[in-house]
């Protein structure tokens, strides 16, 4: 199907939210960081699924550690 408005593709997504992190200073960094773990706990004990959410961060952490092992064993 050809929409007639164009969307992102996922890694300039990431590039931009990377560019946007990046140039905030080092206090609005921890900031930001802090603000997304109050989040995640805040999702976490609210949710009716607390143990899928646990889950789907566990997963994500380690297809990040993959990834950054990937990319180590290409450029290390």
């Amino acid at each position: 199907m050809n929409l007639p408005i164009q969307f992102p593709s996922e890694a300039e997504t990431i590039r931009e939210e990377a560019r946007r992190f990046r140039a905030l200073s080092p206090e609005n960094r921890v900031r930001a960081l802090g603000e997304m773990f109050r989040l995640y706990h805040f999702l976490l004990n609210t949710s009716d699924r607390p143990e899928a959410l646990a889950r789907f961060a566990q997963e994500e952490e380690a297809a990040a550690r993959v990834s950054i092992q990937q990319f180590v064993a290409r450029h290390g």
